[in-house]
């Protein structure tokens, strides 16, 4: 949240920062290699999960899910695009997120339009609590997968993935999943203790999935359709 908050007050400075400041942002972006720990990064990705996650949970249905992430989402999305056709609106994007911002979103469209995007698909065509579950498995599987994978990761599974990584995703959404389902799904202990096992598994594997497309966009609906899948064999919803 702290971290929000300042990105929210440091807009208006941001924007007026010289061209020499701009370069500067520049190439910290070009230099930031992705096998180190990105913590802005990540914790930004679990802030905006979290906000999302509650929001749906709590306060919006699917109808106004929807209309959300279409007024308010699809405007960045198009702005989004729109600025790697233009140098000036590139420069403002570099200042206001240059701080979470990975080297090849300089040339490409940003994690934050997959995000949108990924969330607008599996809204639109899961039910509720595999969507509440897919937005928890982004928001702390993918982080907490690929902090400790950067740190500790020792034994390579597909590519840069980790074995530490992995297992640290599982433990942490197993135990979201068993919350969940105990504690929002109103499920008996034993039931919320296998759908531990099921969205745990689920995290991981839509987490390792070498898909060529951002991950904020893989990772959401490939957890969406494991759950299903697993949902049709043990039914849980």
């Amino acid at each position: 949240m702290k971290l929000l908050l300042s990105n929210v007050l440091a807009v208006p400075s941001a924007l007026m920062r010289p061209a020499s400041a701009v370069k500067t942002v520049k190439i910290e972006v070009l230099n930031r290699h992705r096998s180190l720990p990105h913590f802005e990064r990540k914790f930004y990705h679990f802030m905006m999960g979290m906000i999302c996650f509650s929001l749906y949970a709590f306060f919006v249905n699917r109808e106004t899910a929807i209309l959300l992430l279409a007024l308010i989402g699809g405007p960045l999305v198009v702005l989004d695009f729109l600025r790697l056709k233009n140098p000036e609106m590139n420069d403002v994007a570099l200042r206001l997120f240059g701080k979470i911002m990975r080297r090849e979103e300089l040339r490409s469209v940003s994690g934050n339009s997959f995000f949108v995007i990924g969330l607008l698909v599996i809204v639109a065509v899961f039910p509720k609590p595999i969507v509440l579950l897919s937005v928890l498995y982004l928001a702390i599987g993918d982080p907490i997968a690929a902090v400790v994978g950067s740190l500790y990761g020792r034994h390579k599974l597909i590519g840069k993935k980790s074995l530490e990584g992995a297992l640290a995703n599982w433990l942490c959404t197993s135990f979201a999943s068993f919350l969940m389902g105990f504690a929002y799904f109103g499920f008996s202990v034993e039931k919320s203790f296998v759908l531990a096992v099921v969205g745990g598994s689920a995290s991981v594997l839509a987490e390792l999935l070498p898909a060529p497309i951002d991950d904020n966009f893989t990772i959401p609906v490939a957890s969406a359709l494991l759950l299903s899948i697993f949902s049709s064999v043990i039914p849980f919803f």
